[in-house]
């Protein structure tokens, strides 16, 4: 098959050498079938001494100046020379018009524009001939890409910010971004502020791209020094079990597998990251080709904009260097260090010990035993139940586990269980206040890994109050009432009020940041939606608002229909987002996805199922609805349709009961907060009485908008209006 014919088959980036990028020069094939141009292989042998290929990582044992000997792939290096003729030889017209050839036919030998190769492939005897596409210009493309699609012989002049268009001077939907008063600029200005973005996006992406090779050299170093001490630590181990006596040659066997899992399980730590760096290199070096190809392109703003989104992300991930921190935590290497006196001991520590950098590899009954990482240290709330998860049991091992509760003081626990699901879970309490370990072990006493477990059990009731919420404000200080409090993504709280600043915060209260949301708005409630979107109540607007991680606007609901919307919330499964409204006496059902009106739950007055002047909605796990139905001083619960299920907590002003309830929520048990005049009340889902959360001295005053801002331990903060603060309480 000749090389003209073999370019029909072929992709352009099928002539390009995968490290350097560029058409092959002097393409040589490695014994993996993986091919490299000859001087990125001599730069590879000067920097690591070896070559390791890019694509496979195989090892290959060759000198630098066998490299020129090395097999040649005659077949790419004629695929390139008739390349390199095609495009020498382009002529600027194309061969039956005046405009600028697209394409190459090898079998007519000629250079055909777009339209001309349309009409080439229609006859059939044309249709099957061999077609190479050109590198067109990009001075040319350029040009090209400034014509008016719809006025061909006419050139851009402006690009409107608004509608993303472009137009030419004939172009009559300018005229209409005029009128509508869009923001229009002269195409130069476009076309300067796009190639200046798609600049500095390349260097950023090519910052990250040396860093993650910078990195994946490491880490095949670390994979070798690893092996050197496998293949030691091997040896040695061999050489000292021939000195011993046959009895203890079984414990030796034992010492060799477990050497062999340690390698396995490093093998495995290093496979993980090495497939995350190459999978970085190939989406960064992806992400470059596409924003190289978008120069001089306004109408692609938009993805410029999300590959710069992506980019960025990547490169804060490396700039993070979390890669390099978790990978020096997990690595370690092996090293056999035999007993020196193995006669004495030789019933007490067996042939000997394997170390690692990280200490001794305890050789343990249940060695692929470990307590999930997320419950190696627990914090949670005086008589809080608590569990802990340990995986990677047999059901041979269900005897063998062992577990003890014990305070630093001394005092032990004897309310643990161990249940069997799909993980050996265990469960328990602590009623003493201060620092508890769990010790879980197996038989023998041995610890399984992240053993021993630490539970740190707080006190409960108040744990911090915020002062002064309007000092931490930048605008806006007059606006001083604090009406709600949300979990934002990154598990800090977000304070709002009747402004549109918003005041975040970590849970332990310490301020972070204060955010803006856009001009003329006020955002009195908020609800996380996932996604990183949100939505919030607009009372000047009146109306809710839907925004992304930036706070910008996506949708709003309810213009024309809401008089004053209150507490917000959606729900996940039917995709519905409800509103209490205070003057309509109702609650709003709203499509999430598209905005329109589902209808409402409604019925002024104060029979059972009537409400009047509902302030907040929280949906629960079952996705029943239930309403603050402040007017009338009691929770209702409906169900998805609408209907009633039944008056969930009653009228009164003792513990057990509401007097104007504004605020609700469900935590991950399913009960409900509840604040109301004056109190913080928890309830069950059934609206049983739990108990009071808050003391009568701990300042609540007008309590409003409420957040469970961390699970374990249980801790809520709300936001208490009337003294313009936030309180936190453990519950």
């Amino acid at each position: 098959m000749s090389a003209k014919t073999v370019l029909k088959v072929f992709d352009k980036r099928d002539l390009e050498c995968p490290i350097c990028l560029q058409k092959f020069t002097d393409p040589k094939e490695l014994e993996c079938d993986h091919i490299y141009c000859l001087r990125c292989l001599q730069d590879l042998m000067k920097k690591h001494g070896k070559i390791q290929c890019p694509k496979c990582r195989q090892m290959h044992d060759i000198k630098i100046d066998e490299l020129k000997s090395m097999k040649s792939n005659e077949t790419l290096s004629n695929l390139v020379e008739c390349v390199d003729k095609i495009e020498s030889e382009q002529p600027e017209i194309c061969s039956s018009c005046n405009n600028q050839p697209k394409h190459h036919c090898s079998e007519c030998e000629m250079y055909l524009c777009w339209q001309c190769i349309q009409q080439h492939k229609k006859f059939p005897a044309l249709k099957n001939h061999s077609l190479y596409t050109l590198d067109t210009n990009i001075e040319e493309d350029s040009q090209d890409s400034l014509k008016c699609k719809n006025h061909v012989d006419k050139k851009l002049e402006d690009y409107c910010l608004i509608c993303n268009l472009t137009a030419c001077e004939d172009c009559k939907h300018i005229v209409c971004c005029y009128r509508n008063k869009h923001e229009v600029i002269p195409m130069q200005t476009a076309l300067n502020y796009i190639n200046l973005t798609v600049t500095e996006t390349m260097e950023i992406a090519e910052n990250v791209r040396e860093k993650l090779k910078e990195r994946l050299d490491v880490i095949t170093k670390n994979r070798t020094e690893l092996e050197s001490s496998l293949k030691l630590s091997r040896t040695v181990i061999e050489i000292h079990e021939c000195t011993i006596i046959r009895k203890v040659k079984e414990e030796s066997k034992v010492m060799m597998e477990n050497l062999t899992q340690i390698y396995e399980e490093q093998s495995k730590v290093i496979n993980i990251h090495v497939e995350n760096i190459e999978s970085k290199l190939t989406q960064v070096n992806s992400l470059m080709s596409s924003i190289n190809k978008m120069m001089n392109k306004p109408t692609e703003t938009e993805n410029l904009a999300l590959y710069q989104t992506t980019i960025t992300a990547v490169g804060n991930e490396v700039a993070a260097d979390e890669l390099d921190k978790s990978f020096t935590k997990t690595r370690i290497t092996p090293k056999f260090i035999p007993s020196p006196k193995l006669a004495e001991l030789i019933n007490h520590e067996g042939v000997g010990k394997l170390i690692t950098v990280g200490g001794v590899h305890q050789v343990n009954k249940l060695i692929n035993v470990k307590v999930n990482k997320k419950d190696e240290n627990i914090s949670v709330t005086k008589g809080q139940p608590f569990s802990v998860k340990v995986s990677s049991l047999a059901e041979s091992d269900v005897g063998q586990l062992k577990v003890t509760l014990t305070h630093k003081l001394g005092a032990k626990s004897a309310t643990l269980q161990v249940n069997r699901k799909e993980k050996y879970t265990i469960t328990g309490r602590c009623n003493l206040e201060g620092d508890w370990q769990m010790d879980i072990t197996d038989g023998v006493m041995s610890h399984v890994i992240c053993s021993p477990v630490s539970i740190k059990v707080q006190p409960l009731g108040h744990v911090h109050t915020i002062d002064n919420i309007s000092e931490y404000k930048e605008h806006d200080k007059n606006k001083n009432n604090v009406t709600n409090v949300v979990l934002d993504t990154d598990r800090c709280m977000l304070v709002s009020g009747y402004s549109r600043e918003l005041i975040k915060f970590d849970q332990s209260g310490c301020f972070v940041s204060r955010l803006q949301l856009p001009q003329n708005v006020s955002a009195p409630y908020m609800h996380h939606i996932g996604n990183g979107h949100m939505v919030y109540t607009d009372r000047v607007n009146i109306c809710v608002v839907m925004c992304d991680n930036q706070y910008q606007a996506i949708q709003t609901f309810g213009k024309g229909v809401l008089k004053l919307p209150l507490g917000v919330i959606v729900n996940q499964e039917t995709r519905i987002l409800y509103v209490a409204d205070r003057k309509c006496h109702c609650v709003f059902k709203f499509n999430i996805d598209d905005g329109s009106l589902l209808g409402k739950i409604d019925s002024e007055g104060s029979k059972a199922g009537q409400m009047k002047e509902p302030e907040d909605v929280a949906v629960t796990k079952d996705g029943h609805l239930i309403v603050a139905d402040k007017a009338n001083n009691r929770l209702q619960i409906f169900d998805v349709n609408g209907k009633l299920r039944k008056i969930l907590v009653g009228s009164g002003k003792e513990d057990g009961k509401v007097w104007t309830p504004y605020g609700l929520t469900i935590d991950m048990d399913d009960n409900i907060i509840v604040s109301s005049m004056n109190k913080l009340q928890l309830f069950d889902q059934n609206g049983k009485f739990i108990k009071r959360i808050d003391k009568e001295d701990d300042g609540l005053n007008y309590p409003v908008g409420i957040a469970v801002i961390s699970n374990r331990p249980r801790r809520v903060a709300v936001a208490n209006h009337g003294a313009q603060n936030v309180k936190i309480f453990n519950y």
